[in-house]
């Protein structure tokens, strides 16, 4: 059976006893790591128990059938219920998990675990499947609201509470991977110690070097037509490791959001009510920045620097392209362009 993704955090707290073998797959890798855990849990205590617990990879179990059915059907010399897991599964071995199932499983509990795996592959259609006893759970990106939640949760664990500007400040520049966003959560609850509050400059201060602000000033550095704030920012940047296309990427969201604003101000709104009318609204530190940059921008030039960016992302992900250097050309590119536009916006209201 599919589980829904609004019912995949019951199934895991309380799972239906009929189940013997669940399916947790999904782009998040820390949050597929996560759930398996939890709900390996509601089988054994100790994950690390060496007479109840088995773990397999999963091409090694495509590569010897026999070994995850034996584990399947053997039973626990200690007492109580075994688990066995199997971890970076693919569709090659949808037919050995098969196998393994068939027959008398006694109480086993099967944990497979997966990537992004494709709708038609055999691991999603066997645990999609209408039976009972089979369950498949899909780990995607966290929403904004899934984030204020775990964070909320990681911090309630500590005794520490968190102001509604510093939780969503931080749930803004946490990254895709549920597991490096709690471990980075449980930092912060370390930071202020049992009993504290997190407020705003607290958050910003701990994270403020993190590569991703960088990032965020340097992409609203060319919306502002700032050409002379990049250099510096990029140096920082690919020093500390980032990646050219994640950068353009970056700038792409950025623009496209300017530009859906952009056309709310051509539908009769002020920039302020446009720029806040964005979901996920603004950060209101950044709030201000994106109002003055969509009243120096039209949708006409903010269509010529997406197509600015979109080709240096292009040439970016090209063997053998200087990427660096075009991720910096493309951002001064773009810079320029913002220059004009406030030309083109003053000249507009002077007249």
């Amino acid at each position: 059976m599919k589980v829904p993704a609004n019912g995949v955090e019951r199934f895991i707290g309380n799972p239906p006893p009929g189940v013997r073998a669940a399916l947790i797959y999904g782009p998040d890798t820390g949050k597929v790591l996560e759930f398996a855990k939890r709900f390996a849990r509601t089988a054994v205590e100790d994950l690390d128990d060496p007479f109840n617990v088995c773990e397999l990879d999963g091409d090694a179990a495509a590569g010897d059938p026999a070994r995850l059915s034996d584990e399947m059907h053997a039973r626990s010399l200690m007492g109580g219920r075994r688990l066995v897991r199997l971890r970076n599964a693919r569709d090659n071995s949808a037919e050995v998990v098969a196998n393994a199932l068939d027959g008398d499983t006694g109480d086993t509990l099967l944990i497979v675990e997966g990537g992004d795996l494709k709708p038609a592959g055999g691991l999603r259609k066997l645990f999609e499947a209408k039976r009972e006893d089979l369950a498949a759970l899909a780990c995607y990106a966290d929403s904004d609201r899934d984030l204020s939640t775990m964070v909320r949760e990681t911090l309630a664990t500590s005794s520490v509470r968190i102001d509604a500007d510093a939780e969503r400040f931080l749930v803004e520049h946490l990254g895709g991977d549920r597991m490096a966003s709690r471990m980075e959560v449980e930092k912060l609850a370390l930071l202020a110690g049992p009993g504290s509050t997190l407020d705003l400059d607290m958050v910003v201060e701990a994270i403020g070097d993190s590569a991703a602000l960088d990032i965020d000033a340097l992409i609203s550095a060319a919306a502002d037509g700032r050409p002379d704030a990049i250099l510096t920012g990029l140096d920082r940047a690919f020093r500390q490791g980032e990646a050219s296309v994640r950068i353009i990427r970056g700038a792409i969201t950025y623009f496209q959001r300017l530009h859906l604003a952009c056309s709310r101000v051509g539908d009769g709104r002020n920039a302020a009510d446009a720029v806040k009318s964005l979901r996920p609204p603004p950060f209101f530190r950044t709030a201000d920045a994106m109002t003055r940059q969509v009243s120096r921008w039209n949708t006409r030039g903010l269509a010529s620097a997406l197509a600015r960016l979109g080709e240096a992302e292009i040439h970016c992900k090209t063997t053998g392209y200087p990427d660096e250097a075009e991720c910096g050309q493309a951002l001064i590119d773009v810079a320029r362009m913002a220059v004009m536009a406030g030309r083109r916006a003053g000249a507009a209201q002077r007249r």
